[in-house]
């Protein structure tokens, strides 16, 4: 079970056109496809005939026809054409969900139809701010949904997993130290957040080459973590040379218990002309050589783990603070709903 009325991330804009596309959400297999103006269109991906998939069919002006049989379904569900039939039976017509673009991705909501307000859809400004250059990323994952976002909540791992690309190089054994650490979560609503700010620390290959930076620099990550499952990041770098500012958004969609759609933007305040490194294309090639070569290996093997040894315990210590503040928010969410609390949101797996 998965927790409703929430809008949950589905695609990318261009993912979605004059073609059905087929993405399993929360264990419900969805078509989408683009009607003659433009706009999204997400319908149960079956044909009430005989369940085949209307993903395998073609598109109709507005409407979606099954290539089994030919039965042919409106934007809204309803059948509107059974071959040789005049009588379309109430029982033939399927379910639509809400479906909206914004911020770059496509949304569509799971849960009651009239709560479905596009001002519950995360808040990303920033991806449409004209002093920003957005990048975005898609990744499939075999994993649980929440151990994808444990993995971005776990703040610390990237002086370990990234310390040769986009962390900072105090994780290393022996190596040098920031000047001062800080750490601290809070919460406000159904938001959790946290402020990490490591001063005077060496960084990684990364942000040294983004802003230009010859030494030391205050390396700040402020996250604010919301349901369903988003993790906002904001990253400064700064020293007496440069200040550089990131935002970047990770929208973890549970495709069903141990798989993941990963959606991600990355937003920066530096290389807006394009013809200079870092360009959207440089960008999205770091993004994408560290996400699938460090972060997804980690977390599939973590699942692979997790699923052969049976009963085994976390050893939570101080920086899992962030982790371990969103699993109790998150079972108290899941327990408001009256679904049971998944394995996955507890310290026992």
């Amino acid at each position: 079970m998965f927790l409703e009325n929430y809008w949950y991330c589905a695609a990318l804009p261009h993912e979605v056109d004059a073609r059905p596309l087929r993405r399993v959400i929360c264990n419900e297999p969805v078509v989408f496809y683009r009607d003659t103006k433009g706009k999204p269109v997400a319908l149960e991906d079956r044909c009430s005939h005989r369940q085949a998939p209307l993903s395998t069919g073609e598109i109709r002006g507005d409407n979606i026809q099954c290539n089994y049989h030919g039965f042919v379904f409106d934007r809204d569900g309803a059948c509107v054409h059974i071959p040789h039939q005049d009588t379309i039976p109430n029982r033939a017509h399927i379910r639509a969900y809400p479906v909206t673009e914004k911020w770059g991705f496509i949304w569509i909501w799971r849960g009651e139809a009239a709560k479905a307000d596009i001002a519950k859809i995360p808040h990303l400004p920033w991806t449409t701010d004209a002093g920003r250059s957005p990048v975005y990323l898609y990744f499939y994952v075999k994993a649980n949904h929440q151990l994808v976002a444990d993995n971005l909540l776990d703040i610390s791992h990237a002086d370990y997993l990234h310390s040769d690309t986009l962390g900072s190089k105090s994780g290393i054994m022996g190596g040098p130290q920031p000047e001062k650490v800080e750490f601290r979560t809070w919460q406000e609503g159904d938001e959790v957040h946290s402020f990490r700010k490591l001063t005077n620390v060496e960084v990684a290959s990364y942000p040294k080459k983004w802003g230009n930076f010859t030494s030391n620099v205050n390396r700040t990550n402020i996250q604010m973590w919301e349901a369903p499952n988003t993790v906002h990041v904001h990253l400064e770098f700064e020293n007496n040379e440069n200040k550089i500012l990131i935002n970047h958004d990770h929208i973890m969609t549970p495709e069903t218990d141990t798989t993941t759609h990963y959606f991600m933007d990355f937003t920066r305040n530096f290389g807006l002309d394009g013809n200079q490194y870092p360009t959207d294309d440089e960008i999205y090639q770091e993004q994408h050589s560290v996400i699938s070569g460090d972060d997804l290996p980690m977390v599939e093997s973590q699942q692979e783990n997790i699923n052969l040894c049976k009963g085994v315990v976390d050893v939570p210590v101080k920086a899992d603070k962030l982790i371990s503040a969103v699993h109790r928010h998150l079972a108290d969410m899941y327990l408001a709903q009256d679904i049971s609390v998944p394995s996955y949101v507890l310290v026992q797996r």
